[in-house]
Formats: C-alpha cells, structure tokens, sequence
C-alpha cells in the first residue's frame, strides 16, 4: 500500500530530475552553482534585516479637541530663595492663574541643585526613539515623584539667602490654548514685596517639563538642560511649539501624549524702561499646534516576508540561468567560427599540396 502511493507521488512530481548521464558538468558551472548559493545567502541576510526592522507610518488629522484642559508638568531648580519667586500662567484668552496650590516650591541647596555631578544635555538633543521604545519607557515604573530628585536635600539654613535655591515642581491644568508660564521675582511684573537687583539669579536646571499627562521617564527636548545667567536682570524665553501625538506600537497598545520642539532666547542688560513689559525671569510661551501626528509603527507579516524570499530566490536562478546560456551560446559560437577558420585553412594548404604534386608529375 505504501509503495503504491510513493509511486504515485512520484508520477505527480512537477520537477523532474535528469539523468545523470546527461548532464554537462563545468568549472564554469561550477562557479555559477557557488555564485548562485553567495548572492541567495546574502539576499535571505538582507530580507531578513529588513523584516525584522519596525516601519513608522505617521497620519496626520486636525485636533478638534479642544475641549478638554492641558496638563504642564514642570520640576526645574531656581538659583533664588523660595520666598522670592513668583509662578504664574497667562494664556491668550487674557486670563491668570497663580498656580501656587498646585506646584510645589521647596528650599533646597544651591550646591547640590548646581553640582557638577547633575547630567545636562543641550536642547532638542533627544535621540530618535522608536514607538515601542516610547510606549516601554512610559510602562516603567515613574521616577521619584512628590519629592525632590535623588541627590537634592531641603535646605537646612534658608535663613541665609545667599545658599538657598528653590526647587519647583508640580503639574497644573490650563486651557489647551496658547499661553505663557513664568517665573519672575516678586516686585518685577506683578505685586508684592519688591526684590532687590542684586538677590535675583536666574541660573536654572530644568529636570522636566512636558505636556499631557506625565511620563517621567520619557525624555523631552528641554529636560536635563542647565541654563545659566550671567547678569541679575537676564530673562529666558522659551518658544514651544506643542504637537497633540498619538503613539500605536504593532501591538496595537495606544499612548497619547505631546511631542514638543523648544528655541531659547537669552536676554540680559534690560534697561529700566524695559522692567514692565520685558521683566527678567524664566519664561515658556507655548503654543498648541492645530495639526494632530498618529505615529503608528508595524512590520511586515511573515507570509509576505517568505514570499519575498521566493521571488528573489526564483529571481536569482532564472538570471543566472539566462547569462549561462547566453555566455555559453557567444562562446559555441565563437569556437565555431575559428574551427571553421582552422578548417578552411587545412584545406587550403592541401589543395596547393596537390597542386604542386600534379605540376611534378
């Protein structure tokens, strides 16, 4: 029974193999035979590459979301005493919120808020991140958060102005319009005790500041990046542009967020003229793109991956197949010409050997 199915198998098979009787072996052949097996390993390594490798497909749609409020989230350290600084948003619809209750300010030491031994990086110098790397690092457990970072203690003695810094830290909800976030002196664009020149610095680190709600452990162009101010009435102003992103790994996990790009400009030396509508401070004036990014990131599916093998391996063959014919017909064709030419010559030479004989004769 089992031999008459082998035998029908073998009626059925579509690829018949030849008689090794007739075949042609070369060492032309050969080296076609070894070319052939090189470029198929080379082809399925680079198929390979390529399959494994994630593409990122980005859609772009118009944010009709307006509705719902922004969320900033900020912990940067200031080379001032608590006691002097001022935090306050004014957005474009004219409307302020001192948003004391909902960021903390801490005393720390301005030796360790300054230290050598804090990272910095220069802005916008994040690294390309790919979707599932972005959706991993936001899975991670979140850095210390309602405290200061490690390394940062409170100040012991903020009596003595001239050691203490302020730590700020929190997130506040705004309305999802253009806006300003500032932090100045008391006396200096807005009410209170006025701060003498010689007590204001401006020297900042700024450890976060994103927008959406907080993944600690994403990284944003403006995080980890130290600016200092070299003059008592230096400002900082932070243009940023903030992108509504949407993130989508192949497995279809969903991370909403924002993507933001920063330019700083750095002033100093402003006149007293320029006290009220230029006052030094740090400022971000951030506004909201229109314009919504989905970056969705996939790979091919394994059957288009194996299909492609085949059509490159079928490729591979079918071309060496034809320059081997075409090559080997040139050089038939060329030997027969000269044994032709050898030929032609032979019987040439004979005649005239012939010829001479019958004139001896």
């Amino acid at each position: 029974m089992a031999v008459g199915w082998r035998q029908r198998l073998q009626r059925l098979d579509a690829f018949n193999k030849m008689d090794s009787v007739y075949q042609d072996r070369s060492s032309a052949g050969g080296f076609l035979s070894v070319l052939v097996v090189v470029s198929i390993i080379l082809m399925i390594f680079g198929e390979l590459q390529d399959y494994l490798q994630y593409k990122q497909v980005q859609t772009f749609s118009i944010d009709s979301d307006m509705r719902h409020p922004l969320q900033i989230n900020i912990a940067m350290a200031v080379a001032m005493p608590c006691a002097l600084i001022r935090v306050d948003i004014l957005d474009i619809s004219g409307t302020s919120q001192n948003v004391h209750s909902a960021i903390e300010l801490q005393p720390v030491l301005s030796k360790d808020a300054f230290g050598r031994t804090r990272g910095q990086r220069r802005i916008n110098s994040v690294g390309e991140m790919h979707v599932h790397d972005i959706l991993a690092e936001a899975a991670k457990k979140h850095r210390q958060q309602g405290g200061l970072p490690k390394g940062l203690e409170r100040a012991k003695r903020i009596d003595r102005l001239e050691d203490a810094a302020c730590y700020i830290e929190g997130s506040v909800m705004v309305g999802k319009v253009a806006g300003l976030l500032h932090v100045t002196a008391y006396g200096h664009g807005h009410g209170g005790a006025y701060v003498p020149h010689r007590m204001m610095n401006f020297t900042h680190h700024i450890d976060e500041l994103s927008f959406g709600p907080l993944y600690p452990n994403l990284a944003n162009p403006l995080d980890n990046t130290m600016h200092p101010a070299y003059e008592h009435f230096a400002a900082f102003s932070y243009f940023i542009s903030v992108l509504p992103t949407v993130y989508i790994d192949p497995f279809h996990n969903v991370l909403q967020t924002n993507q933001y790009a920063a330019n700083e400009y750095y002033r100093s030396r402003i006149n007293n003229y320029d006290l009220e509508t230029k006052p030094p401070g740090i400022f971000f004036e951030y506004d909201i793109e229109s314009i919504a990014i989905t970056v969705r990131e996939k790979r091919d599916s394994l059957l288009s991956f194996i299909v492609r093998i085949c059509a490159a391996t079928s490729g591979i063959f079918a071309t060496v197949g034809i320059g081997h014919r075409l090559i080997s017909g040139l050089s038939r064709s060329f030997s027969g010409r000269l044994s032709n030419k050898s030929n032609s010559r032979q019987s040439t030479l004979l005649e005239i050997k012939a010829s001479r004989l019958k004139a001896l004769t």
